[in-house]
């Protein structure tokens, strides 16, 4: 159940967007558009936000947590005004 809404949320907010993918330093994927970001297998959640935050900050948001199943963390990436 908690699988299913991550990836109904992840899919609302990546629809009509490009998405992007790239690694993290240990092998993490990354997977995200302006508006929310994926992280997959990273070793906690503290490395989860921390990759989000950056990937984030380069569209100048700040990475907002939504939920995590396992090692797969899902984050909203919001405006800093």
């Amino acid at each position: 159940m908690k699988r299913t809404i991550l990836i109904a949320l992840l899919v609302a907010g990546c629809s009509g967007s490009n998405l992007e993918t790239s690694r993290g330093p240990n092998g993490e994927t990354i997977t995200g558009n302006v508006v929310s970001v994926q992280v997959n297998n990273a070793a906690n959640a503290q490395a989860a936000f921390s990759l989000a935050d950056r990937y984030c900050r380069d569209k100048r948001r700040a990475a907002r947590f939504v939920a995590q199943t396992g090692t797969t963390a899902a984050f909203d990436c919001v405006k800093t005004e």
